[in-house]
């Protein structure tokens, strides 16, 4: 919540790190977020963003792939 009682919705979030929703939300799901805090202030590193990302995608479709493997043996 904001000092003037306003709440942060997750686009806000998002554009202020300039992050997709989505990514946030993936993110926030997991618990973790790559960060670095310097005098009070936490910074993203654009290549901590980038390799969070691509370890999501590739967690995403390695899900889908032994999904779709299961899916292949059940039938």
């Amino acid at each position: 919540m904001l000092l003037d009682e306003r709440y942060v919705t997750v686009e806000d979030a998002a554009r202020q790190i300039k992050v997709q929703p989505i990514t946030l939300r993936r993110w926030l799901a997991i618990g973790t977020m790559p960060h670095i805090e310097c005098e009070g202030t936490g910074y993203l590193l654009q290549s901590d963003v980038d390799a969070f990302n691509e370890a999501c995608k590739c967690s995403n479709q390695r899900s889908y792939a032994e999904w779709q493997r299961m899916k292949a043996v059940a039938s």
